[in-house]
């Protein structure tokens, strides 16, 4: 089931980093941050096919377009695992509540590329609720806790 709210700020179209960019990497953009596999950590596996089914294009034009944004470090991108992070997700997104955070951190663990989740960690402990619960992982419910959450960096380092 697609989500039915996504939260983009009419500010994007004040933001200097979204104008500068072309209408094709402004389109992907939008396109990253509000797809029906996005979620509440910003960051999600998606496979090429299903970009490019969902906005008509060839596989050479989503690739390039897709590296631009790379290389604006609009987002970051594991060629691997097929995964994609919308940078500064969390700066515009942050959890509102503890259940929320909960859930972001639940996300963040099953990340496989390490270097996105680092990314993606790094962000979320920016946050006041990120930074809550890392400092105070007991606040974790045990029903929601498993051990490859207990076991990521971000715990590791609230320890």
């Amino acid at each position: 089931m697609a989500r039915e709210f996504s939260k983009i700020s009419p500010a994007i179209w004040g933001s200097h980093r979204f104008l500068r960019r072309n209408s094709e990497e402004r389109l992907l953009l939008l396109y990253f941050m509000t797809n029906e596999h996005q979620n509440s950590a910003g960051c999600y596996r998606l496979p090429d096919g299903y970009a490019m089914s969902d906005l008509g294009w060839n596989l050479e034009q989503y690739k390039t377009v897709r590296d631009q944004l790379v290389v604006a470090e609009l987002i970051s991108f594991d060629a691997y695992t097929s995964e994609i992070f919308v940078n500064r997700w969390f700066l515009h997104n942050p959890p509102t509540n503890p259940a929320h955070a909960k859930g972001a951190m639940t996300l963040i663990s099953k990340i496989d590329s390490d270097k996105i989740r680092e990314t993606v960690e790094a962000e979320f402990v920016a946050t006041d609720w990120g930074a809550r619960m890392t400092e105070n992982p007991s606040d974790l419910d045990p029903q929601t806790s498993n051990s490859r959450l207990a076991n990521t960096s971000l715990m590791k380092r609230a320890r």
